[in-house]
């Protein structure tokens, strides 16, 4: 067996090791903790993980834009289209935020730990990633170090201080946590985009590559995790955009707000006919927004997560809870599920991204 197979499934075989701290609430459904896991609070340094897509790049703006926030690094994992487009849009992104030059991009690893294929998302994120937007070159180029390289070093240098921002599949983190097991205990936190399994369809981003996801809800790092199918239509998603949100950035006519309605106008028709949603769900944008804001994140689960890999249906979907008929304990809780935050609060974060000239 080649000895990055053994690594991998070494590291899917590992068992969950969790602590749990904080004010102490009773669980209001099996395999909720009654101990909620910490809150990533008080963020300055951050790695952003991300294959630039729409959602991905407007959060990405937001990281690039807030402040107090240094984005020490932009890395580019597999994700929504073709890796080396996302390439070219991460430098295309930190250049439209005004940081050309000044905030590296790394490659990474381009294509999921054992190479299994996916589909690109495309209907949601056009084909080269942003919408009707023309990717122009930018002067910037790649930096020649290694995202996961980059990802151990900078982690390394400020020991509990830099959140992963991981907007795509989760092949960087997990191959970087795989070369440095240290680096779950290194790094503040992990915030991830990813879905509860509820519906029994995988989100995106795990579907990308499940096994990166097992290694990572299995590495002991703090996790935070955002998802649309979180919410279920008896709770208001708060990272939705109405139609008349997009007329209100429109109406600024910023670059900023120029292309975010270029490049995410697609996202609102679809989200709104194929799904008949009441607008656009932004779920990497929110996740940005409670790095940047913690406050806006209004509710949690600490939650035990694990995410099947073996039938071809339901590979990537992320379950979470206990199995009253087995007799089963529920293991520790690894993951800090927001399931509450507030829309208002994420739109202005978002508008005041969008107005910078």
């Amino acid at each position: 067996m080649p000895l990055q197979r053994r690594h991998v499934l070494a590291a899917l075989a590992t068992p969950l090791l969790f602590g749990a701290a904080g004010r102490s609430r009773a669980a209001d459904e099996p395999g909720v903790s009654p101990i909620p896991l910490p809150r990533l609070l008080d963020n300055h340094r951050v790695i952003v993980d991300t294959d630039p897509g729409n959602d991905d790049a407007v959060a990405l703006l937001m990281m690039l834009g807030a402040p107090g926030i240094m984005v020490e690094a932009v890395t580019v994992t597999p994700g929504n289209i073709g890796y080396e487009q996302e390439l070219r849009n991460a430098l295309y992104v930190v250049d439209l935020a005004g940081k050309g030059g000044q905030v590296p991009v790394h490659a990474g690893v381009p294509r999921p730990i054992l190479g299994r294929p996916y589909p690109k998302a495309s209907f949601i994120h056009g084909r080269d990633g942003l919408g009707a937007v023309e990717v122009p070159e930018v002067r910037q180029k790649i930096d020649p170090e290694h995202a996961i390289d980059a990802m151990r070093r900078i982690v390394h240098a400020h020991p509990g201080e830099v959140v992963i921002l991981a907007l795509g599949g989760l092949t960087n983190v997990a191959t970087a946590l795989l070369r440095d097991p240290s680096l779950a205990q290194a790094v503040k936190g992990i915030v991830f985009v990813g879905g509860s399994g509820r519906s029994g369809v995988p989100s995106f981003n795990a579907m990308v590559d499940p096994e990166a996801a097992s290694i990572v809800l299995n590495s002991g790092a703090p996790l935070v995790m955002f998802g649309p199918p979180l919410f279920d239509g008896t709770t208001r998603d708060p990272s939705l955009l109405t139609a008349a949100d997009y007329d209100r950035i429109a109406a600024m006519n910023t670059p900023r707000s120029r292309f975010f309605t270029a490049s995410n106008r697609l996202r609102l028709t679809f989200e709104m006919q194929a799904r008949s949603a009441a607008g656009s769900v932004n779920a990497d944008p929110f996740a940005a927004a409670i790095v940047i804001e913690p406050d806006i994140a209004t509710a949690y689960k600490a939650v035990a997560m694990k995410i099947a890999l073996d039938d071809p249906l339901t590979r990537g979907v992320m379950l979470y809870g206990d199995n009253r008929y087995n007799g089963q304990p529920t293991p520790p809780p690894n993951v800090n599920l927001c399931v509450g935050g507030s829309n208002a609060h994420f739109k202005a974060l978002l508008f005041r991204t969008l107005a910078q000239a």
